[in-house]
């Protein structure tokens, strides 16, 4: 997962196991948190999904999130997250 800095948001992208789709997790400034889901391939586009506050943490686990949060304390703006495992 690449976490990268936007103009007024973090957004969290992958692809998904088969490559079919990238998946983005955007954490606006404002707190709010949204789903994008954009296929690779063809030109469909997809609205995005507004989430309840927290669930990107939720998804991203625990220990991602804290290194989220010195990434952002730190001003780094771009960042790889290794894959979901059981924390």
């Amino acid at each position: 997962m690449l976490v990268k800095r936007l103009d007024h948001a973090y957004e969290f992208g992958s692809m998904t196991n088969d490559g079919a789709f990238m998946v983005s997790l955007t954490l606006h400034d404002d707190g709010t948190e949204t789903l994008s889901t954009m296929p690779l391939g063809c030109k469909v586009a997809y609205a995005p999904l507004n989430l309840k506050k927290g669930t990107i943490k939720m998804t991203i686990g625990k220990g991602r999130w804290a290194n989220f949060l010195r990434m952002k304390e730190m001003g780094i703006t771009t960042m790889f997250v290794d894959r979901h495992s059981r924390e």
